[in-house]
């Protein structure tokens, strides 16, 4: 009697979701595709259900993967000046940065414009595969697709592209630029890596992949248990914290482990090393005639007086704007939540999903050096060579991105309702600060 009363709860739980925004646990509506639900509180998609089956978001990672196969293997882009030449593959600008003394950067570079995305299709084409053909075991495929959400911001061939496009407007100016196989193949791995992203349904992935599957013995409630949302598949489990999760076996926290500490860490860290980033040189452009040395700024301002004022103000509002607004906001949020402040809940949470959102973009500028230093090796004629200023803001960039990984959002609602809760009650997902 006891193990059915628990199977029933444990079914009843199946519909219920917690917010990973502002922490409310809400029930899923009577689902339909393209239907999408959203937190009645802060309206955050909990589930945007799709009308295509597992076969087109398979078919499009398909495409994604002869695309990735011919950008690593194939020559990027080939330029010629002083009657020399050079051609560059896409890892050939990570190559080039660690050969400068730049390890870290090149490392960075590689990983988020090659390896990530190149996993990313991974993870998608053997999960989909694996549930088609049963070849793998649920648990296998489930351990497999917990990365996907995690990869995903990380994945960064659209960012490579347009500071490619920045690059490109250097080049054009010293070189005669002859564009090949692989870039067009990147555009090719960017649209269909966006499509399967779209069509990708990861609510019906997690069901499929926990149909079948042997019910879990269900532990007798307490009065320690907590609702706690899984952060992976976000349903939700009746469990302590350290737990695993009842459907992908990840392991459960109620709020994110010390995430006031190490948000101010990752934003303290990224605010004094965005100083540096401004005031050194992000690289030297060298020629016969002078070697220049070029900040973000005299980058930007170099687009203006040719008269790129669009593509200037890209980087512009990538490279100067956007890391301090994140900075600023993180900040804003960390002192209000401190302060208990019920005021914009709403808004900080939306403001939090668009710091979220923008972050990777900064990236531009990181690509562009990448690019440059990979093509303009043409000795005392002309070079690129990266300064001290370029690992110092793609610090900033990963900094700021951990940063918004590291704090919870949900806290914010927390401790607003501490405000209200009774003396000596403490609310259960809330962090001291």
């Amino acid at each position: 009697m006891i193990a059915d009363a628990l199977k029933q709860v444990e079914k009843i739980l199946d519909d219920w979701r917690e917010c990973s925004h502002c922490g409310l646990i809400s029930t899923l509506p009577a689902m339909r595709p393209e239907l999408t639900a959203d937190c009645p509180r802060c309206h955050h998609v909990l589930w945007r259900m799709r009308s295509c089956n597992f076969e087109l978001p398979l078919g499009c990672a398909l495409a994604g993967a002869l695309f990735f196969f011919y950008a690593v293997i194939a020559p990027f882009i080939e330029i010629s000046s002083h009657g020399q030449f050079q051609m560059a593959r896409i890892v050939t600008g990570p190559y080039q940065l660690a050969a400068q003394g730049f390890d870290a950067v090149g490392l960075l570079v590689l990983g988020v414009s090659v390896i990530l995305p190149g996993a990313k299709l991974l993870i998608i084409l053997v999960t989909l595969t694996g549930l088609e053909t049963h070849l793998l075991p649920r648990g296998v495929l489930k351990d497999i697709f917990r990365w996907y959400e995690p990869i995903k911001p990380w994945a960064m061939v659209d960012v490579y592209l347009l500071g490619f496009l920045v690059a490109y407007t250097r080049l054009a100016v010293i070189a005669t630029v002859h564009l090949d196989t692989a870039l067009f193949a990147l555009v090719g791995l960017m649209v269909s890596t966006a499509a399967a992203n779209a069509f990708l349904d990861t609510e019906a992935v997690w069901r499929a992949l926990d149909s079948g599957e042997p019910v879990r013995d269900c532990a007798a409630p307490s009065d320690e248990h907590l609702l706690i949302g899984c952060p992976s598949c976000s349903i939700v489990n009746r469990a302590m914290p350290g737990d695993t999760c009842r459907r992908c076996d990840a392991v459960l926290e109620a709020r994110k482990p010390a995430s006031f500490g190490r948000s101010w860490a990752f934003i303290i860290a990224a605010a004094i090393l965005y100083v540096p980033a401004n005031f050194y040189p992000v690289m030297t452009i060298s020629n016969l005639v002078q070697s220049r040395d070029f900040t973000i700024m005299g980058g930007i301002f170099e687009l203006f007086q040719r008269g790129l004022w669009p593509l200037g103000l890209l980087v512009f509002f990538a490279s100067i704007l956007i890391p301090v607004f994140k900075l600023l906001t993180l900040a804003i949020m960390l002192i209000e939540t401190h302060l208990r402040s019920e005021q914009h809940l709403v808004g900080r949470t939306m403001s939090f999903r668009f710091v979220d959102f923008i972050g990777r973009w900064s990236m531009i500028d990181v690509f562009m050096i990448s690019i440059l230093v990979a093509l303009v090796r043409f000795g005392k004629f002309s070079s690129v060579q990266a300064q001290v200023g370029a690992p110092c803001f793609a610090a900033v960039v990963v900094l700021t991105m951990f940063a918004v990984n590291a704090f919870d959002p949900r806290l914010m609602w927390d401790r607003a309702a501490e405000r209200h809760a009774e003396p000596g009650h403490i609310h259960r997902g809330a962090e001291p600060a």
